[in-house]
């Protein structure tokens, strides 16, 4: 692989932001942000100490816009490797595909994802995304998918989804697009006592399509369904935390490291998400195909 190949990779980035705190992590997003040429909008909210990197392609528009989005801080005792410096990896790889295109799409790093308080019971985080939510018009935004832990599986994990929730049009959309690019998908309905994300600020804002999305090995799904299937409430409150199975498991703990991770399962969610972004893109006549865009920026041999 030529060192031009390297750079390109995904795995590059996570190299580059594990071992790395919070506000380093936020410096690396704005200097290649920078380095792409593309503009970014940092929106700062003081009293929470919060600083969001956005990213608009499609600045002023009044179509209905994606939010891919992805938190970029990291809890201190963690190299933060799948948590999240995968999801950030992943959505600096879209900024450089989508550069030089106007398009309906707005990448957003959230700061302050991780919980601030952290007791036995309750965790309480996301501030950044809390802050985004409640400061912009959510009547112009068609749909949110949120990334966590990307770098480690081959089947795709879209959460939460209870039995209303299987109707929501996000859902909708993204089943369809991982059936078209042969994704296997799994659903499922995670306590937000137990696991949550950045998601959650926008469906307490009244906004339901807003999802996480996650990889995790095929062989693991069954181990994962069987925890989640014994906790509920009763046992988040009252009985110890269950622990949860490989790859989740190193969240938040030394191991979350990038030797854990691989180039293809980021290639995975990268793909989903091109084929979601062009979808969306098409009935606005825009066609990333046709343009010479849509070409994976890290597709080489290995």
């Amino acid at each position: 692989m030529s060192n031009r190949e390297e750079s390109a990779c995904l795995m590059s980035h996570i190299k580059a932001l594990e071992n790395q705190d919070s506000s380093a992590r936020g410096q690396y997003i704005q200097e290649t942000l920078k380095g792409l040429e593309l503009k970014s909008v940092i929106q700062n909210c003081n009293f929470l100490q919060v600083k969001n990197i956005i990213v608009d392609f499609s600045p002023g528009s009044e179509n209905k816009h994606l939010i891919l989005s992805a938190h970029y801080d990291v809890v201190k005792s963690s190299p933060g490797a799948n948590d999240n410096a995968s999801g950030v990896a992943v959505l600096l790889g879209l900024c450089q595909e989508l550069r030089g295109t106007k398009t309906p799409v707005k990448i957003v790093f959230f700061d302050r994802e991780e919980a601030w308080i952290r007791t036995p019971i309750l965790r309480l985080g996301l501030l950044g995304s809390l802050c985004y939510a409640y400061t912009t018009n959510l009547r112009n935004i068609s749909a949110v998918y949120n990334l966590e832990f990307c770098g480690a599986g081959d089947c795709l994990a879209i959460w939460p989804i209870g039995q209303k929730d299987s109707t929501l049009s996000a859902f909708k959309q993204i089943t369809a697009a991982s059936n078209r690019i042969g994704l296997p998908f799994k659903s499922a309905h995670i306590p937000w006592m137990l696991m949550s994300s950045d998601h959650l600020s926008f469906r307490l804002r009244g906004f339901p399509d807003a999802l996480t999305l996650s990889l995790l090995p095929s062989d693991g799904i069954q181990a994962i369904e069987k925890t989640l299937a014994g906790t509920n409430l009763y046992s988040l409150i009252f009985q110890r935390r269950p622990t949860m199975p490989e790859p989740l498991s190193v969240v938040h703990t030394a191991k979350d490291t990038s030797s854990n991770l691989n180039e293809s399962s980021l290639r995975l969610m990268f793909s989903l998400l091109l084929e979601v972004v062009q979808e969306h893109a098409s009935p606005f006549g825009i066609n990333l195909l046709t343009n010479g865009y849509m070409k994976s920026p890290c597709i080489f041999p290995e």
